[in-house]
């Protein structure tokens, strides 16, 4: 009885390893805007917002200047590299960074959050 138990012991603790490791690094975490804003890391992290219509690229260097916006929030974003096609006022995006001087989020990296392909308007119907 005693052997079954411990078995059985083992089995759940593997499996829920397993399920754990699975699901822990696959996870991702923002910050909010208003959290960043309110407590200032001194580490990068991630953040997500929306492009603003302030779109600023600079001639040389290619670095972009932006503003995203989220829950009545904005933050200013700097970033050098090459953007995403569907990079445009409106699209979601993900940047990873840490603040800088002046209130300006130094994005070390950007990603947009693509829209769904899916329509929720009804299928048309055929006329008879």
């Amino acid at each position: 009885m005693w052997r079954w138990l411990v078995i059985a012991a083992i089995l759940v603790s593997c499996t829920g390893y397993l399920i754990y490791s699975a699901t822990g690094s696959s996870a991702e975490y923002y910050e909010t805007i208003a959290q960043l804003q309110a407590h200032p890391p001194n580490r990068e992290v991630r953040v997500l917002g929306v492009v603003q219509n302030d779109i600023h690229t600079a001639a040389a260097g290619g670095q972009v200047l932006f503003s995203a916006s989220q829950g009545g929030r904005a933050l200013k974003i700097a970033y050098s590299g090459q953007l995403p096609e569907i990079f445009k006022p409106g699209a979601q995006v993900v940047v990873d960074g840490r603040p800088g001087p002046g209130g300006v989020f130094q994005a070390q990296s950007l990603q947009t959050k693509c829209p769904s392909k899916f329509s929720s308007a009804p299928p048309p119907t055929s006329g008879s």
